[in-house]
């Protein structure tokens, strides 16, 4: 059983968030504290209280009525095997619609597909009723909880249909539901089983180590029979009990075994020394184990046991585990995903981690964002958009987990930059980065000639990815020897602001000769005399004649690259080789320090984008 969408109507922080869809394998909200994480994942255990949208769009005045009920609306997609199961567990007989001419029609197409159900969507409308209504697929029909109002008429039981307006087709119209002998919550009886299929795991300690014998070996929702489920599954099962146990092991490490205590009460054992020397009593109970294994241990457990897909809620997993820990069971997940012994299972995980979101590759992505109006609005990206969206980070060479979570993004030159200018914003603009991630464009020389229009393309694809992916603030590149036509022509092919250093490259800035001593002997470790001032000048005057080309007198056009490389290895005779992203970020770090007035025209660029922003 799988959740293929879900719709989401006056709960909490939703007024309406549209249709939200979901795959088979890892899906992943995303978003800022108080967006609505929570509260979606609230929604799709399917099981909640009412809890009505308060805004100025439902109470636009004080004495405004608030509309009591929440609503989900949602689809579970169903193979037939496991339809028949649920279906076993519920009464007969069951409730069946008049409305395709006749009730013994009715009863016949209802009783074939009962039959042969292959798979199907079954369609819900939670709140504080449940209800039953049918979709207007009428070669495949699939039966549906919407509103129903018992009406007493002639001495035989009818079910009067308030219809959904959204919907059309010959079952969703019919006038009423004629039944005989039957129960008005037989289809809420299906949602009661199948909501027992949906696990959610919250960033708490679970309190799972101990229970009583209740002899059921399936895993309830609350994973309050676990040391049951667990025992059950060493006693039947030993070699997939030992399996579970080596997943145990990959995820932390220090622990070599689980077992279980038999006693009185089922008691859940973890060992952190090796079972070969048979010490149980060095063993501790679950309870006295760290935070996040309870998790672990129920999760593997449905994963590994259940004979049909299960819907898996994580809330949070980064607070309950470390990133090491958090990777290598999003890993683990991934990987029994493919494995044809076991299910394929849905996972959906809220979380910001840039470690668990990059390990997933999920299936799909879904944004929440909290806005102006107190709404939380969504964007939900499927595999085929983040497949893309994958394709043209590496074409940028940059990763989801570099940029997902930022508000904007500032494309710089390359690496060097990438370090330095965060460090020009924060300490001379005196500006937070406010959520502004800064990163190197891939292979700037691809900007020049007919190639240029094409990455230009790319990052606005990428800026503008179902508001998902965040949106560039500009771009600052070098000047390199380009002249002001050819900089006027890559301004006009990019959507985005595109801004040009003055000066050739970003360490013309740094051709400081105060800051290039201090830094040469703070790595010279076999220097035989402190390298002073004048001893930079003289080099530094040496490159500028070498180095600079005609009619620039002060040395804007140098390679300033190549010429702190030569200054690093002819003061140090050769012991230090200039590093760009190395050394460049201690010039600055000097620089900023003392006050140098050499970084102004950056920082001018800088402050300009900002403003703009």
């Amino acid at each position: 059983m799988l959740i293929s969408k879900v719709q989401v109507l006056n709960y909490k922080s939703f007024r309406d968030s549209g249709w939200m869809e979901f795959r088979a394998g890892i899906n992943i909200i995303t978003g800022q504290n108080s967006a609505g994480k929570t509260a979606l994942l609230e929604a799709l255990t399917l099981e909640f209280n009412d809890t009505p949208h308060k805004s100025l769009s439902t109470l636009p005045a004080k004495s405004s009525l608030l509309k009591p009920q929440s609503q989900v609306h949602f689809s579970l997609d169903i193979i037939d095997s496991e339809f028949e199961e649920i279906a076993a567990q519920i009464s007969t007989p069951y409730i069946i619609p008049n409305s395709l001419g006749g009730v013994s029609e009715a009863i016949s197409l209802f009783r074939s597909w009962l039959d042969n159900p292959k798979q199907q969507t079954f369609s819900t409308s939670v709140s504080g009723q449940l209800h039953f209504f049918c979709n207007d697929n009428n070669e495949k029909p699939s039966f549906d909880l919407y509103a129903t109002v018992p009406i007493i008429s002639g001495g035989c039981p009818h079910f009067q249909v308030i219809p959904d307006p959204n919907q059309i087709g010959n079952w969703v119209t019919c006038a009423s539901y004629t039944g005989f002998m039957l129960s008005q919550n037989s289809f809420a009886s299906f949602l009661k089983v199948a909501q027992k299929r949906i696990y959610r795991f919250l960033a708490e300690r679970l309190n799972v180590g101990r229970c009583d014998r209740s002899y059921n070996p399936e895993l309830l929702t609350n994973a309050s029979n676990l040391p049951e489920a667990l025992g059950m599954l060493q006693g039947n099962n030993p070699e997939l009990f030992n399996l579970f146990n080596r997943y145990v092991s990959i995820i932390f490490p220090q622990i070599k075994q689980i077992s279980i205590s038999q006693g009185q009460n089922i008691e859940i054992k973890v060992w952190h020394v090796d079972p070969s020397t048979m010490r149980d009593d060095l063993s501790f109970p679950l309870s006295a184990c760290g935070t996040g294994i309870g998790q672990v241990l129920s999760i593997l457990f449905v994963v590994l046991t259940a004979n049909h897909p299960r819907i898996i809620i994580i809330d949070e997993p980064q607070s309950f585990l470390h990133p090491g820990a958090a990777k290598k069971l999003i890993e683990i997940l991934k990987e029994l995903g493919k494995d044809e012994r076991f299910q394929e299972h849905q996972y959906i995980i809220s979380t910001h981690s840039p470690t668990i979101i990059a390990a997933a590759e999920p299936a799909t992505i879904t944004m929440l964002k909290y806005t102006e109006d107190c709404e939380t609005k969504v964007f939900t990206m499927d595999s085929k958009d983040t497949k893309e969206l994958r394709y043209l980070l590496d074409e940028v060479g940059v990763r989801l987990s570099d940029v997902f979570g930022m508000d904007k993004i500032l494309w710089v030159e390359g690496p060097t930059e990438e370090k330095c200018y965060p460090q020009i914003i924060t300490k001379i603009l005196n500006k937070s980065l406010r959520g502004i991630q800064i990163l190197a464009v891939k292979n700037t020389g691809d900007l020049e000639g007919k190639r240029a229009h094409i990455i230009f393309d790319v990052y606005d694809k990428l800026s503008g990815s179902h508001n998902l992916f965040p949106p560039a603030i500009g771009f600052v590149f070098d000047k390199e020897e380009r002249n002001e036509q050819q900089m006027g022509d890559l301004r006009k092919r990019s959507s985005n602001p595109v801004e040009f250093l003055p000066r050739r490259m970003y360490e013309n800035y740094l051709l400081d000769s105060d800051a290039i001593a201090s830094v040469i002997n703070e790595l010279d470790q076999g220097q035989e005399k402190v390298i002073t001032v004048s001893d930079v000048d003289a080099i530094l005057e040496e490159c500028k004649k070498a180095n600079c080309k005609k009619g620039s007198s002060d040395g804007s056009l140098i390679d300033g690259a190549n010429t702190l490389k030569d200054i690093f290895l002819k003061l140090t005779e050769s012991r230090v080789e200039f590093s760009k992203t190395r050394d460049s970020v201690k010039l600055t770090e000097w620089l900023i320090a003392n006050k140098s007035e050499s970084l102004k025209e950056i920082s001018d660029i800088l402050a300009k984008l900002f403003t703009e922003t």
